[in-house]
Formats: structure tokens, sequence, C-alpha cells
């Protein structure tokens, strides 16, 4: 599986918020930042986490982009918050995908273009990404690729809420942060046939 893989040293930094942390428990966060949302207008939203999400469902926000594990600090979220984001009336097209814990596969990064495009489409549909493993390092990619002026919102663990604007510094922050992963090759995956040497790190250029 091609991949990116998070390096020891990297891990402490990326602990640190990227954007605005919105402190609080909850759906007490999101009230605080669904104001900076209808200010802002962003041309995309992307919601990375379960909790997250079910919360800004439950405010009336409804992501462009939802991406989850149905996991929390590694334990699997209740029924309630499962139920809460695969409720059909979101109008959500599911897709599924493999990203094992501590890195970015190349899998992930391509259902996130996609849906991406799929906001972008003239029927601006959105989708909701299940990852089976975990998905804590999608916000990288999230900014990487959403359009300028989007909105990439993620947890905090024990601290609240974290919006990023996506802005072209931010963009470039984050590659950066990127170059320092380590990277794997492909392997004989069929998807993955056609894909070599750093095609990850192009999609994500």
């Amino acid at each position: 599986m091609q991949a990116l893989i998070i390096s020891d040293h990297l891990k402490s930094r990326l602990k640190i918020p990227h954007g605005t942390l919105y402190a609080g428990c909850g759906r007490e966060a999101i009230e605080l930042l669904k104001t900076q949302l209808g200010a802002e207008k962003p041309a995309i939203v992307i919601a990375v986490g379960d909790i997250t999400t079910c919360n800004l469902i439950k405010s009336g926000v409804l992501p462009d982009i939802c991406i989850v594990d149905h996991l929390t600090c590694r334990t699997a979220v209740s029924d309630e918050v499962v139920k809460c984001i695969h409720d059909p009336g979101h109008g959500y097209v599911e897709v599924a995908v493999e990203n094992p814990a501590g890195t970015i596969t190349l899998g992930l990064v391509a259902c996130i273009r996609n849906a991406v495009h799929a906001v972008q489409s003239e029927e601006k549909g959105r989708t909701l990404i299940f990852v089976h493993g975990e998905e804590d390092l999608a916000v990288m990619p999230a900014v990487v690729l959403a359009p300028l002026s989007s909105i990439v919102i993620y947890g905090q663990p024990s601290s609240g809420c974290v919006l990023i604007n996506v802005t072209r510094e931010k963009k470039k922050e984050i590659r950066e942060l990127l170059k320092e992963m380590k990277h794997t090759e492909p392997t004989e995956l069929p998807e993955e046939s056609k894909y070599t040497g750093d095609d990850i790190r192009r999609l994500l250029k």
C-alpha cells in the first residue's frame, strides 16, 4: 500500500493546533465557531472526526465532506454518534477506504480529491468517507486538496475544535510537514499498479 508514514519527531508537532482553537466540550465549541462559518462563507467545509462531524450536524451544519473512522481517542464511538453520521436524510454519498494508523494512504488522498471534485461539480454532491483504520492525519491532505477559502474542522482532544482557514500560506505549511513524512513504495494491488514513485506526493503538490 503506497502511503506516507508519520515519523516520531513529527508526532509532537502535529499535536499543536494548526488553526484557531475553539475551546469547549462537545457542541459548546461548535456553537462558538458557527459564527465564523457564517461570516467566512467558505468554498467547502470539511469535517474530520466522528464527534466533530456529529456535533456539526446536530448544530445544523452539514459539512460538504466528512471523514470518520467510528473511533474517538481510539475507542469506539457510541451507536448514537454512528446513527447521526449515517442518517440517510443528510444526502451523503458514502465511500470507504483503508488507512492504517499513523499513515496517509494513496487511497485516502484519492477519496478526498474525488470528494472535493464532487462538491465542485454541478450536482454539488456531499461525501462521507469512512476510514478503516484511522483518520487522524486526514486533516493534512484535506487542507492541501481543498480549494482556497475552504474550512477544515477537526477535534482537539480534551480542548475543543480547531478551525483551519485554507489559504496559500496554510497549504504551504502543511506541504512542508508532508515532506518530512516517510514514503512507502507501491504494492502489487491492482488499483495501485499504475502508480509509481512519488505519485502520492504529486497528488499533494
